[in-house]
C-alpha cells in the first residue's frame, strides 16, 4: 500500500471518528483543553486497537516561544550565518539616500553604511524594487529609482 493511500485511509478514520465526538469533547479539542491519544494494543503487538471511547485529558502546558531576533541561523550554502532579524532602519537609509544630490553622492552614502546583503534586499522590499541576483545589483537598482529617476526627470523638466 502506497503512502498516500495509507493517509487517506488514516484521513477517512480520523474524520469518521471525530464525527462521532459530542460538540463538547471536540470544543475541547479545538480549544487545546484536551488532547487525543495513541494507545498500542498490548496483545497485538504493532497492531493498533480501537478504542471504545475517548477520556479527554488536559492537553500539556505549553510556553510560548519567543523569538531569538539577535541569534543566526546557519545558512544551507556555504556555512555561514545570516542574522534572523535585520537591525537595519529602512526608512532612515531611504531618507538618506533621498536627500543625495548626485548619483555618485548617494552610492558613496549607501557604501558607507555597509549594509549586509540581507539588510540591501530589505531596503529595495521596502521601495518595492525587485531585488537583484547580488547585492550590488540590488544597490544599483536602488539608486536607479531613487536618485537616477529624479536627475532623470529634473533633465527632462529643463529640456
Amino acid at each position: 500500500m502506497s503512502d498516500l493511500a495509507l493517509l487517506v485511509r488514516l484521513q477517512a478514520k480520523v474524520a469518521t471518528f471525530l464525527a462521532e465526538l459530542p460538540t463538547d469533547r471536540l470544543i475541547a479539542l479545538a480549544e487545546g483543553r484536551a488532547s487525543l491519544a495513541l494507545l498500542a494494543d498490548a496483545d497485538a503487538g504493532s497492531r493498533l486497537a480501537e478504542p471504545a471511547s475517548v477520556t479527554l485529558r488536559p492537553a500539556a502546558p505549553t510556553t510560548p516561544v519567543e523569538p531569538a531576533s539577535t541569534q543566526a541561523i546557519p545558512s544551507p550554502r556555504r556555512g555561514r550565518s545570516i542574522p534572523s532579524a535585520a537591525l537595519v532602519d529602512t526608512e532612515a537609509v531611504v531618507a538618506q539616500l533621498r536627500a543625495c544630490e548626485s548619483l555618485d553622492e548617494a552610492t558613496e552614502r549607501l557604501a558607507a553604511l555597509n549594509l549586509k546583503a540581507p539588510d540591501v534586499k530589505l531596503v529595495a522590499k521596502a521601495l518595492n524594487i525587485p531585488a537583484g541576483r547580488t547585492k550590488d545589483e540590488t544597490a544599483r537598482r536602488i539608486l536607479n529609482l531613487i536618485v537616477g529617476a529624479r536627475s532623470k526627470h529634473t533633465t527632462l523638466r529643463k529640456g
